[in-house]
């Protein structure tokens, strides 16, 4: 469907083309792109043009994109850029900043000639997040996820068509409508600049694969640099549970067609580095001269797009598992800001872009979700959730300056240093921000809604096409619940004050201690002079030496989760076990899964940030931790009077939660 504004363009047709700077309005970007013929590793992109009335245009390249919040200036990227009239002499053209050409004589203008490097090849200082931009290797991949393309001053809304020029053995994965003619012509049409931004595209030999979940399409396409077997097959058993579990949490997926399009990175012999001994200096050594093995996923509508490091089969279980838990995260951008989100990013500004202040809901109740919908899911318990999920937010979350800036003031001047560095706690502060949001809106409307219902109603109010207020946007929300809400922002969100983790965790019936020192079950790692590889990824960690007094049985090479305190020591509500209990400890030895007993045996251990459930909880405590939980739908009927895994509180006759 054509947005309104679009329609109302072609109403004016005529007024635009006396008053708007170009009489461009409305005709189609056609770009042709060379990806037979690179040079020195740049590809070479072509853009017929005509029907400009004004002396000098400006054609700009973004200086930022959508969900980076990070300054990018693709027009680096960009060398030999020319412009040419219809008898093929070359037009003045200026360049002024790093983004944006001015041309001269546009009246006369016919074609935009230039040749784009791949931003994964440039210096550290240069660097734009890999999966916000281009790679680029002859016959082999093309990957054009963010910034390849620029677009004319105030014409954004005008249709794209791509032709590409590829080598026969490659494959178009895009989310984009697309058509292969043949000989190596591949056609791919956008609705707008906005939406070409919007939806990555690579060129790969073909390793994919496609799956429906609750009436989606999901299409999954991957490169790996290294050449073996393929991956898509492999990431759909990560992916559909992810996207199952998302389904549960939203009732239904809101789109038709989704795309995980996957580059992985040849860090092998990184991987092997992190297997031998003296592994510090020769992993500096490598990541001195190849960079490091950084990477994530960058959301978009109907698509997103992962560059990851392929550390070699020791690492390959990791890996896919992480795939599944950044999944979570960036599909769930669907709701914000895909959905829901202000006018500073509904026509999104990429000149000169006016930053949001709500990163507070674009990436900390995003982040806070993909742990719930795990939860919610059935793809990781309450407790676990619990003491290590949430307890991680709130310590690493506790490093955030808020003695020095709000969490909105950082998320307004995100691209100054000062706010800069603080960026990444919109996964912590942020992510913890949520969980106590949506405690207090379960409070206030007595397990009438969750954050997630509130959300789901303002989509109903606007939704894509329509943004919200910016400035008033947080008073819209808490109207919704309760007016007592309004207080939260205020004085945590906006304010610069501590967050009240004990005060609001009560609500669920769950403990909060800041600090506290008392006796406790001695760590299997810690307190055993057990010492692990200082480098690894994933849930797993492998054993490097064993201490001659081992108590219980570990092997070099043995592989133990990092949750190994958490997950055996203490009992579904989060209290140790009693000392003399004797715990089974998961290890894989050879790669094969086994158990190791040890006698639990109390020492005194400080521990920060406790999280526990509380052994005696109120029936409203209970209530509401299940709603929380989405263990009871809000407003339903009480369920019992206990938190599972408190089976001594249960009476005869009543039924412990699933």
């Amino acid at each position: 469907m054509m947005r309104k504004y679009q329609i109302f363009n072609l109403i004016m047709t005529v007024f635009i083309l006396i008053s708007s700077a170009f009489s461009m309005t409305g005709a189609t970007y056609r770009y042709t792109i060379d990806l037979v013929n690179p040079e020195n590793n740049r590809i070479h992109i072509r853009l017929s043009c005509d029907g400009f009335s004004e002396e000098n245009i400006t054609y700009h390249f973004p200086k930022t994109v959508p969900g980076t919040y990070k300054e990018a200036d693709y027009g680096r990227l960009v060398k030999s850029f020319e412009a040419f009239d219809s008898a093929g002499n070359a037009l003045a053209v200026k360049k002024e900043g790093k983004n944006s050409f001015i041309i001269s004589g546009a009246a006369d203008l016919n074609e935009i000639d230039y040749w784009l490097a791949p931003s994964w090849d440039q210096k550290r200082s240069l660097k734009i997040w890999p999966m916000a931009g281009t790679g680029f290797s002859k016959d082999n991949y093309f990957a054009l996820s963010s910034g390849a393309f620029g677009y004319f001053e105030g014409e954004k809304l005008n249709p794209v068509e791509l032709t590409f020029k590829s080598p026969d053995h490659l494959y178009p994965m895009t989310v984009l409508d697309k058509e292969i003619q043949g000989d190596g012509i591949v056609r791919i049409t956008a609705r707008d600049y906005h939406h070409l931004v919007d939806c990555p595209i690579m060129f790969a030999a073909p390793d994919t694969t496609s799956f429906n979940i609750r009436g989606t399409y999901v299409e999954v396409g991957v490169k790996r640099q290294v050449e073996g077997e393929a991956w898509a097959e492999y990431l759909h058993t990560s992916l559909e549970p992810a996207m199952a579990a998302i389904g549960g949490f939203l009732d239904s997926l809101p789109v038709e067609r989704y795309s995980y399009i996957l580059f992985f990175r040849d860090d092998i012999r990184l991987g092997e580095i992190l297997e031998e001994r003296f592994l510090v200096p020769k992993a500096i050594g490598y990541i001195l001269k190849n960079g490091l093995p950084a990477g994530g996923a960058l959301e978009h509508n109907t698509s997103s797009f992962y560059y990851l490091p392929d550390l070699g089969p020791r690492f390959q279980t990791e890996i896919h598992e992480m795939v599944g838990d950044i999944a979570i995260h960036e599909f769930m951008h669907i709701i914000t800001p895909l959905n829901l989100h202000s006018e500073h990013i509904s026509d999104f500004n990429y000149a000169d872009p006016i930053m949001s202040k709500h990163l507070w809901l674009y990436e900390g109740v995003t982040e806070y979700f993909a742990g719930m919908i795990q939860v919610h899911g059935d793809m990781m318990t309450p407790k676990r959730y619990i003491t290590r999920t949430l307890r991680a937010k709130i310590r690493r979350g506790e490093e955030f300056a808020n003695d020095k800036m709000s969490f909105t003031e950082m998320s307004e001047n995100v691209f100054e240093k000062k706010y800069k560095k603080e960026y990444l706690q919109v996964y912590q502060r942020g992510a913890a921000m949520g969980a106590l949001l949506d405690i207090e809106i379960i409070r206030l409307s007595e397990g009438e809604m969750t954050l997630i219902d509130v959300l789901m109603e303002l989509i109903n109010r606007y939704g894509p096409e329509v943004p919200f207020p910016e400035d008033s946007f947080i008073d819209e929300l808490c109207e919704i619940v309760h007016p007592d809400l309004r207080d939260f922002f205020a004085r945590y969100v906006e304010g610069q004050e501590d967050l009240p983790y004990a005060e609001i965790l009560e609500h669920v019936g769950v403990e909060y201690a800041d600090s506290v020192t008392e006796p406790a079950p001695r760590h299997p790692i810690d307190d055993n002079r057990i010492k692990p590889e200082s480098m690894s990824i994933g849930k797993l960690r492998t054993i490097k030496k064993v201490g001659k007094k081992d108590w219980i049985g570990f092997q070099t090479g043995d592989q133990y989760d990092r949750g190994i305190y958490y997950d055996h020591y203490m009992d579904d509500m989060g209290h140790y076990f009693p000392e003399g209990s004797v715990v089974d400890i998961e290890i894989v030895r050879d790669g094969k899964p086994m158990t190791l007993p040890d006698t639990v045996k109390y020492t005194e251990r400080e521990q920060t940030h406790r999280l526990r459930m509380m052994p005696d909880p109120t029936p409203d405590q209970v209530y509401y931790f299940n709603v929380w939980m989405g263990f009871q739908e809000p407003g339903s009927d009480f369920v019992f009077p206990g938190l599972p895994g408190d089976s001594t509180s249960l009476e005869e006759g009543e039924t412990e939660l699933p």
